[in-house]
């Protein structure tokens, strides 16, 4: 284990300064990427799998950069870290998604306790209603009737993996169909699926083990699509004047140039659809962190009166690397999730 010492301290080291100062510096990224090719083929491991990690983690680290759920740099630092798990570990295919699983449910907890204790009151009472809306409960338990089944059942043809996870998974992706082409057919379809499910499995349907899991899973859903995100977008965001606008910031607002005009849109999207679709549009400034060209022209234009509005909203930082650690931590020390090893603890 001692080989592991060097990418843990450089981590810690990574960790302080992106608490401190918020920013990941690229030398001690390179340094890791140095190491994990020469600690990787010094312990044997086969070029082909050397490559076939490397893509899996690229893309990862560039589908989540890309869809604003971590910057830049923390998508560096995920890739530099997936390269420096012993080569027997990368026989188990998942190891990439086991890592990226036990980062993101430390920060998912973390988060939720942080929202929870900062939220006033009536934030979360109104997240609550908005998340349990009777609507919404009946429409995600027919998805979840219907249509996840349909989705589990058919990877069990093909012999790929099912579990409560993929279940979940399963009803993101009709929610984002459904809210991609909302019609009364759409909802009608989902609705079919599940009368089908109920005349063709009614006997696993009327047990006590099923009526668990459904209400689980729904649950999670509700709490995760709705209730977590509706408090975070009152949480996470602050109101800041255009002259204000420091190099850095992350906006939570898009600055977007429409039929001439300049407007913004709102980056607090719940859908994943919306957020594809949204980069699409014609921003005025980068996507990531502003950068000092992006704040000239922002304050230009202001000064033009082409832009109207006042203020904007920005992301308060979140520091991704010290979770990224964690995850890399418990990934070693369990071969593997975690989360799997407290599923047979719970048995």
């Amino acid at each position: 284990m001692i080989e592991f010492i060097f990418p843990i301290l450089i981590g810690i080291l990574i960790s302080y300064e992106d608490l401190k100062k918020g920013v990941i510096r690229n030398r001690y990224i390179a340094l890791l990427l140095l190491y994990a090719i020469l600690f990787q083929f010094y312990f044997g491991i086969e070029p082909a799998v050397f490559v076939n990690v490397f893509l899996s983690s690229f893309l990862v680290s560039i589908l989540f950069w890309h869809l604003g759920m971590w910057p830049a740099g923390d998508a560096k630092l995920f890739l530099a870290l997936s390269l420096l798990f012993p080569p027997i570990l990368y026989k188990h295919s998942s190891v990439v998604m086991d890592y990226l699983v036990n980062s993101f449910v430390p920060i998912f907890f973390f988060i939720f306790v942080i929202l929870l204790v900062r939220a006033r009151a009536d934030v979360i009472k109104k997240a609550f209603k908005y998340a349990f809306e009777p609507y919404k409960i009946v429409l995600i338990s027919v998805i979840f009737l219907g249509f996840a089944w349909l989705f589990t059942t058919f990877l069990s043809l093909f012999k790929l993996p099912s579990n409560f996870f993929v279940t979940i998974f399963a009803m993101f992706i009709a929610y984002e169909i459904l809210r991609m082409f909302f019609t009364a057919k759409t909802e009608a379809f989902f609705v079919l699926c599940a009368i089908i499910r109920i005349i063709i499995d009614y006997r696993n349907i009327y047990t006590a083990a099923f009526l668990y899991q459904f209400a689980v899973s729904v649950f999670i859903f509700l709490v995760f699509r709705f209730f977590i995100l509706h408090i975070a977008y009152h949480s996470y965001t602050k109101s800041v004047k255009i002259n204000k606008l420091k190099e850095g910031m992350i906006l939570a607002e898009g600055i977007v140039k429409r039929n001439k005009k300049i407007e913004k849109i709102s980056f607090l999207q719940t859908s994943l659809i919306q957020t594809l679709q949204q980069r699409k549009e014609r921003y005025i400034h980068s996507l990531g962190e502003l950068t000092k060209e992006d704040i000239e022209k922002i304050k230009k234009l202001k000064k033009e009166k082409k832009i109207d509005f006042n203020e904007i909203l920005v992301f308060q930082k979140q520091p991704f690397a010290i979770f990224l650690l964690l995850g890399y931590i418990l990934t070693l020390l369990f071969h593997g999730s975690f989360v799997n090893w407290i599923k047979v603890i719970m048995r």
